[in-house]
Order: C-alpha cells, then structure tokens, then sequence
C-alpha cells in the first residue's frame, strides 16, 4: 500500500482549531477519554504544514502529491483509521481554512480509489462540531462539505450522530451535565462502529 510511514490508530481526528487548549480540543479530549482501550491519534491541522490543492492532476496518475509535505503521513494514517473524526470550530458556518486544505488533499485517496484500488477495510466517519452562536441551520454548511469528504471516499456515516454543539463560549460550558451526556453517548456510538 502506498504511503510513508506507518501509524496505526483506530480513531484518527483532524481537529481545526487553532487552539490545542480550546474548546474543540477539550470536546475532543473528553470524546477521547470516553473511548478508553482503543488506540487515538489527533492531528491539528494549524500544526501541520500542508499546502492547498492546486488541482493539477498529479495524483490521477499515481498516488501521491506534488507537495512533499505533512499529507505524505496522514494519507497513510487515514488509510490504516477505522474511524476518522472531523472536529472544528465554526467560522462563519464553516470549518477553518488549515482544516479543509486538509479535506481537498485528501483526493490524492479519492484518485487512488477511483483507480480501482480497494481500502483496507469499512472506515466510518464521525463530526464534533462546535459553534459560539445558536441559530438556525448554523452547521448546514460544514455537515454538506463532510457529506461530500465522506461520501467521496466511501466512509459510511450517519449525520444524525454527528455531535453538533453550539452556545460553546467557554470550556466550562463543555463541561456541563448536558453537553457530557451527549459527548458520552457519541462516544459509545462510536464504539458500536469498531
């Protein structure tokens, strides 16, 4: 299988936050937590240095990139996940621009699929969202960009589990009763898929 190096996780989360101590960090932390005995890996896509598609056809020819940069080791990883979680903060609406360079490398896999090549095995997609605001149909717009992402890579996903949570100002908002239950039942959720 192409790639470069070998990670083994059985979760993968791509986390948009520019903020490893923040709240969608926190929310992930505690999603994590819950999901004791199962091997995790977070990435922060602020940390990685990964450069935006360009849309040049390399990898419709072979897999791989152009860019020899931090994707040579998550197209591996992504690979090799069971589950791979989506985590971010809304900006206006939608998921912060390191976190979607992400999402559009990510068709370097997409070429490789549609070449005929098999995944290693079923990979389920999962999204912790997170907003400041309350109204109406706020996460509409990242929930559509992770539809197209899953569904172009055939993970299997279920939007109604998604764990979308707004009025998030504040890690002690995270961290009350209400919002607990809903990490822990998305986290036993997430169990049933492995």
């Amino acid at each position: 299988m192409p790639g470069s190096k070998k990670t083994d996780a059985t979760i993968v989360a791509l986390c948009g936050s520019p903020h490893t101590q923040g709240n969608t960090a926190t929310a992930l932390r505690l999603l994590f937590n819950e999901l004791s005995g199962i091997s995790k890996r977070i990435y922060f896509a602020y940390k990685l240095a990964v450069q935006p598609c360009t849309g040049c056809g390399y990898c419709s020819r072979k897999f791989g990139c152009i860019f020899d940069d931090a994707m040579n080791e998550l197209y591996d990883t992504l690979q090799r996940a069971h589950v791979i979680i989506i985590a971010s903060p809304l900006y206006f609406s939608h998921l912060p621009s390191p976190l979607k360079s992400i999402i559009d490398r990510c068709q370097v896999l997409w070429e490789y699929y549609n070449r005929g090549n098999k995944p290693l095995h079923r990979q389920h997609g999962f999204a912790l969202l997170l907003g400041a605001g309350n109204y109406s149909n706020m996460f509409v717009p990242s929930v559509i960009t992770l539809r197209h992402y899953f569904n172009s890579l055939n993970y299997l996903f279920d939007e109604k589990k998604y764990l979308l949570l707004s009025d998030i100002n504040n890690k002690k908002d995270i961290r009350n009763d209400d919002i607990t239950k809903k990490i822990t039942a998305a986290a036993n959720y997430i169990q049933k898929l492995l």
